[in-house]
């Protein structure tokens, strides 16, 4: 379906129009009716399906229309957090609606500004925001609608009493939660804090369509030149490698440096600023690799990402599943590539390579450029598994358009009275 065939403000569908997208997900097309109509949402979704999109056109075209004072989207890292924003920012570039990120790791001052001057979607992470709460820089109950992004990931990261105190602060008009899974903690937040609402289950997961995916024994000591030849393989296109601690990706990042590659890292020791930087650098193409621990696994709209590199496993098969995500979205074509072995054994979690994997099983690596092998271009490829292109929303880095500001506290009235 269309965006113009479903019923939103005409600023908005500009601004879509604008970013160069004509047909709605899935999670879009049965998201946003039931949000503009004013229903609360329960959606199983998993990351590459467009719910970006699929909360921000409704909460966006509710407070321009008078429907909804503003709006609070909690997110579980400040990655999320800022990439949200950004996405935000572009739906309503022409609507004059002021949208803002906080999340912790530097200063408030700005953020109280950014408050004083009125707010009308605010992204955040739960820790700065009960900061600002407690510090009575906020009045919560200006929010009426409340998003609950990755909410799975939120409660796992152990923000389940967080989440409870926010919503007990706002007391919200309008919940909605976003999740890949309904079960477990999950499904009792949806029970103490959304009684009524609409239940929205994606039949099939976006994660894996359009993967090959494929893993190789390598020694330890030959990690290195593997992923070489990975790179090589990737001739200068975008390669996200994913290791397990915060000093192999310091280490790994050097190397790979040393080695003439342009390459950036980031982890959980980085700061706030460092990390945004190498994010951008990579969503730009400034750098083709990026090196990452599972900070970055999770909700990133990280486009065009041809390989994804288990340098070292994930610790389950969620984890894994989120990891090459990364790759394969929008309908392209992506490389998922696990080292699952040391000294040639096979190690490789069976829980979720399934003994063989879903794109030709293990393969050796015997090391060197002259072995005969061609490296990693021994890997048996099979056919791409197939999918739809639709138009989703991409994570590309865009100017913040700052808009129109109301009062701090108070509502800011029906938006299409007041448009220049």
């Amino acid at each position: 379906m269309k965006f113009e065939e479903l019923d939103f403000s005409p600023q908005i569908k500009d601004s879509i129009k604008k970013m160069g997208y004509e047909n709605a997900t899935d999670v879009q097309v049965d998201t946003i009716p039931a949000m503009v109509k004013g229903n609360n949402v329960i959606v199983k979704s998993h990351t590459g399906s467009g719910k970006t999109a699929a909360f921000g056109i409704p909460i966006s075209d509710n407070i321009l229309n008078g429907k909804s004072r503003s709006a609070l989207v909690l997110c579980p890292t400040r990655e999320l957090a800022v990439q949200v924003k950004d996405e935000l920012r572009k739906i309503n570039s022409r609507s004059g609606i002021h949208v803002t990120v906080f999340y912790g790791g530097h200063g408030m001052n700005q953020e109280v500004r950014e408050i004083r001057d009125g707010i009308d979607i605010l992204c955040a992470t739960p820790g700065r925001l009960l900061d600002h709460i407690r510090n009575k820089n906020l009045d919560p109950r200006q929010f009426d609608t409340v998003v609950l992004d990755e909410a799975d990931r939120m409660l796992d990261m152990g923000f389940i009493q967080d989440l409870k105190q926010i919503l007990e602060h706002v007391k919200p008009k309008h919940t909605h939660l976003f999740s890949a899974t309904l079960d477990g903690s999950v499904a009792k937040l949806i029970s103490e804090y959304i009684p009524t609402y609409e239940e929205i289950l994606m039949k099939e997961e976006i994660v894996g369509k359009n993967i090959f995916e494929r893993h190789i024994k390598v020694p330890k000591e030959l990690k290195i030149t593997a992923l070489e030849d990975i790179i090589t393989e990737a001739h200068d296109g975008r390669v996200l490698v994913f290791v397990s601690t915060k000093r192999t990706a310091d280490f790994l990042s050097r190397k790979l440096y040393q080695a003439g590659h342009k390459v950036e890292s980031i982890h959980g020791d980085k700061s706030q600023r460092a990390r945004e930087f190498a994010l951008r650098n990579f969503k730009t193409g400034k750098v083709s690799i990026l090196v990452a621990t599972d900070v970055a696994a999770r909700g990133l709209q990280i486009d065009n990402v041809e390989f994804v590199v288990n340098y070292d496993l994930a610790n389950d098969a969620d984890t894994h599943k989120h990891r090459i995500g990364r790759t394969g979205r929008m309908g392209d074509t992506g490389h998922a590539i696990s080292f699952v072995g040391e000294d040639g054994n096979h190690i490789g979690p069976r829980q979720f390579f399934g003994g063989g994997g879903r794109g030709g099983g293990a393969r050796g690596f015997s090391g060197g450029r002259d072995s005969g092998r061609g490296g990693t271009r021994g890997f048996s490829r099979g056919p791409p598994r197939g999918g739809d292109r639709r138009g989703s929303f991409g994570g590309r880095d865009s100017r913040p358009s700052r808009g129109a500001r109301g009062n701090f506290g108070k509502p800011r009235g029906n938006r299409s009275q007041r448009r220049d």
